[in-house]
């Protein structure tokens, strides 16, 4: 049987490049779909001249539940590539009173609530549903998990990243702005370190850490962000004393600030959000200079037979959406022959396999270097 799969946001910045990178890897039918039936439809056109009949489009909006139970009749994976985490519980119930797996792109502290209060729900209709997939979050746990792979202990494991993306030319959704905005407001700074998790100190600096992710980038001072997927890391790990995910700068401009006065001015009045939003927009596109690209890179260290090892990985691609792409594809092509499917609800870094996912990845056009 054929595999249907429906993107929501599919003609987005990262549904239509999930939607490009996954035809030629599989046989699976596509829908395109979002709340503009022309946008749908061109892509859909455009896509079906290299993959004859494969593509279908749609008009959806994710917040009308008749609607979405009507398009996931016949559907065996809903991937929401939008900006829509509000409505993460209307997608995620129809997607159960279909029958439906599901995944979803959005990173959004209040979706993964939403989620885990229907884990049982999840877990007693037999269906997989996996939450904040892409490259971060997405690949920091499944990277700290292929690091283990090369130790018999592993002590240490820091996921970093550096995002220098041309913001210019990109159209932002008012609702992706949004959802930066409302994250930030709600930033979490948390790290584990010496068998504990801690709260990082943003008014000094304390807890950052320094990473060297190599020309052009070079040394980055990076600060600690909380990710689901790592939370389950330690216990996975318990050799481990230090691990965390760390994100490097924007630019001057934005990082000391517009997202210290967003922050504040979102405690004193969550109304200012959009304009908040605007301003932070504005900012990442007036000041974020050349060069550009994106890279996550692993740092780790531990003891193998007996020796100290270290072990370091580099993943990068020039475009941060194609990035985004293509470990959700990578995951896709898992859960298309089933090696990851299973009752419940999991982020994609504690799922998939990693080895597998490093191989598919490198395929498709990341480029990734270890030693």
């Amino acid at each position: 049987m054929t595999a249907k799969i429906l993107v929501l946001g599919g003609y987005g910045n990262a549904g239509r490049l999930i939607a490009e990178y996954l035809l030629p890897e599989c046989d699976a039918n596509i829908t395109i779909s979002g709340r503009d039936a022309s946008k749908a439809e061109m892509l859909t056109r455009q896509l079906n001249v290299k993959y004859p009949g494969r593509v279908t489009g749609c008009r959806l909006d994710a917040g009308d539940s008749s609607a979405l139970g009507e398009a996931l009749n016949g559907v065996h994976l809903l991937v929401a590539a939008s900006s829509t985490s509000q409505y993460a519980e209307t997608t995620a119930r129809a997607c159960l009173a279909a029958g439906v797996d599901y995944l979803d792109v959005q990173y959004s502290c209040a979706k993964v609530k939403v989620l885990q209060s229907l884990q049982q729900d999840i877990t007693r209709a037999g269906r997989t549903f996996i939450t904040d997939a892409g490259f971060h979050p997405g690949l920091p746990a499944a990277l700290v998990r292929y690091a283990a792979l090369k130790f018999d202990r592993m002590l240490k494991a820091n996921v970093g990243s550096v995002i220098k993306i041309d913001w210019k030319p990109l159209i932002i959704s008012q609702a992706t702005v949004d959802e930066m905005v409302g994250e930030f407001s709600e930033y979490d700074s948390r790290f584990f370190k010496d068998g504990e998790w801690k709260r990082a100190r943003m008014d000094i600096v304390v807890d950052h850490i320094a990473m060297d992710f190599g020309a052009p980038f070079g040394r980055q001072t990076c600060i600690p962000m909380s990710l689901e997927e790592m939370r389950g890391i330690p216990q996975s790990f318990p050799t481990l004393r230090e691990t965390g995910f760390f994100v490097g700068s924007f630019n001057p401009v934005t990082d000391w600030v517009v997202l210290p006065l967003m922050m504040v001015a979102l405690k004193i009045s969550p109304s200012l959000k959009q304009s908040m939003g605007r301003l932070m927009l504005w900012s990442l596109k007036q000041f974020t200079k050349p060069p550009y690209g994106t890279r996550l890179k692993l740092e780790a260290e531990g003891e193998k037979e007996g020796q100290s090892r270290s072990f370091e990985m580099v993943l990068s691609h020039a475009d941060g959406y194609v990035f985004t792409a293509i470990p959700v594809v990578a995951t896709v092509l898992q859960w298309l022959d089933g090696s990851i499917r299973q009752p419940g609800l999991f982020t994609q870094g504690e799922l998939v396999q990693p080895e597998r996912l490093i191989s598919d990845m490198q395929r498709m056009g990341i480029a990734i270097n270890q030693a």
